[in-house]
């Protein structure tokens, strides 16, 4: 459980927080947090999970199985389109501003147009950042 110990250091340490401050926030005593800091006690599952709640953060970081602190949600629309929480909320915002049906009424040759011109600004911009 070593990796336990670091992170939940680190994840206190980052947000700004005293031993007893997250302490007081699972209602369990200062010891009893500074020792699950120094791996002399480890906590319960329900401990844990407030532990995540609090810094926003997955039990599975905490744990060490994985090293990014919320791991993406992905969809999978079909066998070739999976998409991220973020990827979708875009999706989202492309139909609620009519976009999506605007280019579905567009002919083949604007939407390859708008993709040309899409790859071009998305060079430019790495063209732009190795200048700087």
């Amino acid at each position: 459980m070593h990796v336990l110990q670091e992170r939940l250091k680190d994840l206190r340490i980052e947000n700004g927080y005293k031993q007893e401050d997250i302490a007081k926030k699972l209602n369990i005593s200062t010891s009893a947090y500074g020792y699950y800091e120094q791996g002399r006690n480890e906590p319960s599952i329900e401990t844990l999970r407030e532990i995540a709640n609090t810094y926003d953060v997955s039990t599975d970081y905490l744990l060490g199985l994985i090293d990014a602190p919320k791991p993406q949600t992905m969809f999978k629309i079909d066998e070739d389109l999976i998409l991220t929480q973020e990827e979708l909320v875009i999706i989202k915002e492309m139909k609620k501003s009519s976009l999506l049906e605007d280019f579905s009424h567009s002919p083949k040759s604007h939407r390859e147009k708008l993709y040309r011109y899409w790859k071009f600004m998305k060079d430019e911009m790495k063209l732009g950042d190795k200048e700087i």
